[in-house]
């Protein structure tokens, strides 16, 4: 095997008659989705398609997203993945960038493709992504694919605002997969449930395309409502769970008000959970079982969570459940795998170990180890498309320049303190860590989000540390009904005050922040649910 079109082919081999694909009514064999695949690869060729030209696929998680995915690559030709949030003005400027032949995309985006394709020249097809599976059938010549040429082109502007598209090849992606296979052990026959996008490369690789090649079943939920999405983990007795934070945290939201009618041993267990010590940990499975069963956790044997930093609340409660959770660390820039917590001995306030074949080290690190890191390897991505500027920046010597501060411990583990432009520098020339303030304020459990920001004084003129903090409303409403009272503007503020009180008192006094602000709404947030931080750290401007 050394292109991603080849992926699920020794599946296929081993386990024909097993579901590969499924999404309520609609489901895919290891065999039928190859015969799909075959399908849709010799149509591509057949419109004229050829090797090397890009081609888009947009919409929801589905089983012919992924078909889509890999007969555009099994045809030889370049796969560019599209955000279904993205807007009609952006989608154009993804499409006349990449200069796409066509696209396939479902049918809730495909008014989107349809009113640009106009302006663009190229753009000859457009596919409905539901007639994928009644094309007509036909013999496959195999194509000559070069492994280290360029397979997925992904648009991406992080949390940066800055638009850029990676370029990974299948030699990228395939390396990914062999290392977090001797990490990650995925079963024949398991069972895991999609939900982060598909476009986006953390489940692409390890959420897609790594359970093909270890022949699992992916199930698609019919939409992430809490219901169905238990539901679909119920019906898949899901097995294995790769997913952002922010779905963990609504598990974790869901299993507290389910504690809330609980047992009252549950309760006082659950309450504590910042003093739980080892002598508990027999106790958190079968205490837990009923609230487990009832999320659909029963079967689960492993959960990863990647694409953004795990709340240390939200591990504790998962352990303390008696979920195996593991944190790790990627860009799309590297496939996008660098790092993951050993199963067996997790430390999941750090992102773990470097997976096999991928180096990792700390660049001009302070009197703290704390530095830029680093990391080379088969996954680092080929370049920016047609940006050589940018490549030329984070691409050098071989090792690509993360942006990323961290540190390594005595055993190797690997911890991430931040990004290097958001990192505040004092008048004295010290280091001020956002996120690990935001850190210390997320353990308040008043706190639902926070951003850490540099803002001038517009008197003094002196740069300060500012928390821009959204409250967790509804946690404060049900503290009101409680105690049968009506909390105040006022109120609210001296609460805060008294929070921010308690995180400055535990650390140097450079570091303490000196303002707070509340933000009623939730900050805008990227779709991994990364808070887009460029939006507030303009200097000099309120924020």
């Amino acid at each position: 095997m050394e292109t991603l079109g080849e992926i699920f082919e020794e599946s296929v081999e081993k386990y024909p008659e097993r579901i590969a694909l499924k999404k309520e009514t609609t489901e895919y064999k290891y065999c039928q989705l190859k015969d799909a695949v075959i399908r849709l690869k010799n149509y591509l060729k057949k419109l004229g398609v050829k090797t090397g030209e890009c081609f888009a696929v947009l919409g929801e998680n589905r089983p012919e997203w992924g078909i889509a995915y890999l007969g555009i690559l099994r045809a030889g030709c370049i796969c560019v993945p599209l955000d279904p949030l993205l807007s009609e003005g952006e989608l154009l400027h993804i499409l006349k960038e990449s200069n796409a032949r066509g696209g396939i995309c479902s049918e809730n985006h495909l008014y989107k493709l349809e009113s640009i394709k106009g302006e663009l020249k190229n753009f000859k097809f457009l596919i409905k992504m539901g007639e994928v599976k009644n094309l007509p059938p036909a013999s496959e010549t195999k194509e000559k694919i070069n492994p280290d040429s360029l397979a997925v082109l992904i648009f991406t502007s992080g949390t940066t605002g800055t638009s850029k598209a990676v370029m990974l090849s299948h030699k990228n992606i395939l390396s990914n997969i062999k290392s977090i296979s001797q990490v990650i052990p995925i079963y024949p026959g398991e069972t895991m449930v999609s939900i982060i996008p598909l476009h986006h490369t953390f489940e692409a690789t390890c959420g897609f395309l790594y359970p093909l090649f270890k022949g699992a079943t992916i199930y698609y939920p019919p939409s992430l409502k809490p219901n169905e999405l238990i539901g679909i983990m119920k019906e898949a007795k899901v097995k294995c769970l790769i997913a952002v934070p922010l779905v963990f945290e609504k598990f974790l939201s869901g299993v507290e008000r389910k504690v809330a009618s609980a047992p009252v041993p549950q309760k006082i267990l659950f309450n504590t959970i910042t003093g739980i010590g080892s002598v508990f940990k027999f106790l958190r499975k079968p205490l837990f079982a009923r609230i487990r069963k009832e999320m659909g956790l029963e079967n689960l044997r492993l959960a990863v969570s990647g694409g953004a930093a795990l709340p240390e609340k939200v591990i504790q409660g998962l352990e303390l459940m008696g979920i195996p959770i593991l944190q790790g660390y990627g860009l799309t820039e590297t496939s996008p795998v660098i790092s993951v917590n050993p199963v067996g001995k997790p430390k999941n306030l750090s992102v773990g170990l470097p997976i096999p074949d991928v180096e990792v080290k700390i660049a001009e690190p302070d009197e703290n180890g704390v530095g830029e890191i680093l990391v080379r390897g088969p996954n680092v991505m080929l370049g920016y498309y047609n940006n050589k500027r940018a490549t030329d920046e984070v691409l050098k010597d071989g090792w690509l320049w993360t942006g990323d501060l961290g540190y390594f411990d005595n055993n190797g583990y690997l911890y991430i303190t931040g990004r290097k432009k958001s990192v505040i520098v004092t008048q004295t020339g010290k280091n001020i860590y956002p996120e690990e303030l935001e850190d210390l304020l997320l353990k308040s459990p008043w706190v639902k989000e926070v951003l850490v920001v540099p803002r001038i004084d517009p008197k003094t003129k002196k740069e300060e540390v500012c928390a821009l903090i959204h409250p967790n409303y509804e946690l404060l409403e049900e503290y009101s009904i409680s105690k049968n009272i009506e909390m105040s503007e006022e109120d609210i503020q001296k609460l805060f005050k008294e929070e921010i009180k308690r995180v400055n008192e535990g650390i140097p006094i450079y570091k303490r922040i000196t303002r707070f602000e509340i933000r009623e709404e939730e900050f805008p947030k990227t779709t991994t649910q990364k808070i887009k931080r460029h939006l507030f750290i303009e200097r000099g401007i309120r924020v």
